[in-house]
């Protein structure tokens, strides 16, 4: 049984990729930035699914110790963590890019640039310890 961890999975194609690798048997552990809809998640994924294959963990992909403590969670409760999705992404209104405001262009880079890489330092660093994804 693989174990999965998919950032941005309480709605949209997360939360379907979550749905979808539940019914392949998998564990997963789903994430979002509000705890609110974490646990709305997990309640309609347990409710299809195993309830102990589910796990729900808010994380901010924005903030590193979120992501870091993402994937402590999930390898504490499950064992490992074999395989990781950066799925977290916001969009911006479609405006003229210049008429967008710096906080707009800001919080869209920093979720969609900074959160997938720091997600994929997390996941890359903690599956070499292990000896490679699946190990």
């Amino acid at each position: 049984m693989k174990s999965v961890v998919i950032t941005g999975s309480t709605r949209g194609i997360g939360y379907g990729l979550a749905d979808s690798f539940l019914a392949l048997g998998c564990v997963v552990t789903v994430s979002g930035r509000s705890s609110t809809s974490v646990k709305k998640a997990v309640t309609q994924l347990s409710s299809g699914h195993q309830a102990d294959s589910v796990l729900g963990h808010p994380c901010d992909v924005t903030r590193f110790e979120q992501v870091q403590g993402l994937w402590d969670e999930a390898q504490s409760h499950f064992g490992t963590v074999d395989i990781w999705v950066n799925n977290a992404g916001i969009g911006h209104p479609q405006l003229q890019f210049w008429t967008q405001s710096s906080e707009e262009i800001r919080a869209v880079v920093e979720t969609n640039i900074v959160g997938t890489m720091y997600g994929a330092r997390v996941a890359l660093r903690g599956m070499l310890q292990h000896g490679g994804p699946g190990q």
